[in-house]
């Protein structure tokens, strides 16, 4: 009798790991298309998490990365941005829930931003009496371009929404409790941080989703993750913004009439340390990274269809390339039964 308790006990068990083998696989998908460009691209690998028979369970959250099934019944990977009983809108190419510009936190501008190349870096010149140097980016109108899809015929648009991304390495901080400072000009705004601690940083500000934004960051030396060395913004990239305001004064947006031929963009890089000179070699030896970057611009559907209200188990989903991706602008929000699970790309 006791044996035969231990053998039912023993088979039960492994119905159930056979039962979890089979639910457990990751399936893998490979990306056609650039419809979540720029991060991800034609021959990237992502996958679902392990158990995705599980993620029915899950409910969706703004911003991620979803594997669904199009209403043509094919797999295909977007993004989440509306929620069930939102108005989602798509207005001067931002996006709004129920009426208000939605902001997108800094690790999801590192998934849709994209470099600015005819930005111009410039060396500033040391002021002995501070010891300040600095780094300018002069721009003129910046188009949604896209240099992942160099065969696409469009007409481009000026985006409005753009930064300066710049990483720091700090090897020895001022004595005696003073800080490094670190400045970005966005416009004719300022915004300080003051590092105390040596290390890596990443800094990232601009105007973006009508507001002015800005985040400094410790880059961990090594915290398992993979550098995305294709993102424009420096890596590990948080999920808040340490500054949230009105956006800036100064010539930082661009209308369809502009030429070109007006005044730059001002975005800058100051550093400073208080008392102490700061030389260009010094400076130089700190600054590994100034890039100027720009968000992506959302585009309508071609019907002309700007807002979409959801019901109760529908979600608004979009790809990262408006004018390379058929998403819920083209299908209308979709089913929560539709998404899968969360994309998660391989290393």
């Amino acid at each position: 009798m006791g044996h035969r308790g231990v053998s039912r006990i023993a088979a039960c068990s492994v119905a159930v790991l056979c039962g979890l083998v089979l639910l457990a696989p990751r399936t893998r998908y490979e990306v056609d298309g650039v419809s979540m460009a720029p991060g991800l691209l034609p021959g990237d690998v992502v996958a679902t998490g392990w158990f995705p028979s599980f993620a029915r369970l899950q409910r969706p959250r703004r911003y991620e990365r979803w594997i669904l099934t199009s209403p043509d019944g094919t797999p295909a990977i977007k993004r989440v941005v509306g929620l069930p009983g939102e108005t989602v809108s798509i207005l001067d190419g931002d996006l709004a829930i129920d009426g208000h510009t939605l902001l997108a936190p800094p690790h999801v501008l590192a998934e849709t931003a994209s470099a600015v190349p005819e930005a111009t870096v410039l060396a500033g010149e040391n002021d002995d009496t501070d010891g300040r140097w600095h780094r300018s980016v002069s721009l003129s109108v910046v188009l949604d371009d896209a240099a992942f899809a160099p065969t696409e015929r469009r007409m481009l648009l000026p985006v409005r929404d753009v930064g300066l991304a710049a990483m720091i390495r700090v090897s020895v901080v001022p004595p005696d409790g003073t800080a490094l400072r670190v400045r970005v000009r966005v416009g004719d705004a300022v915004i300080p941080w003051r590092i105390k601690a040596a290390g890596r940083y990443g800094i990232v500000a601009g105007q973006l989703d009508g507001h002015l934004v800005g985040v400094a960051w410790p880059i961990a030396v090594d915290d398992g993750r993979k550098e995305n060395i294709r993102s424009c913004l420096p890596p590990q990239a948080p999920v808040t913004w340490d500054i949230i305001g009105p956006r800036s004064g100064g010539s930082l947006s661009a209308s369809p009439a502009d030429d070109g031929d007006g005044p730059p963009l001002a975005l800058g890089l100051g550093i400073s340390a208080a008392g102490i000179p700061l030389g260009r070699d010094d400076a130089d030896a700190m600054i590994e990274h100034v890039a100027a970057w720009r968000d992506l611009l959302h585009r309508p559907a071609a019907d002309g269809i700007v807002d979409w209200r959801l019901g109760a188990d529908a979600f608004f989903v979009l790809g990262d390339f408006p004018s390379g991706s058929r998403d819920s602008r083209h299908w209308g929000p979709l089913g929560r039964s539709t998404l899968r699970s969360r994309a998660r790309p391989l290393d």
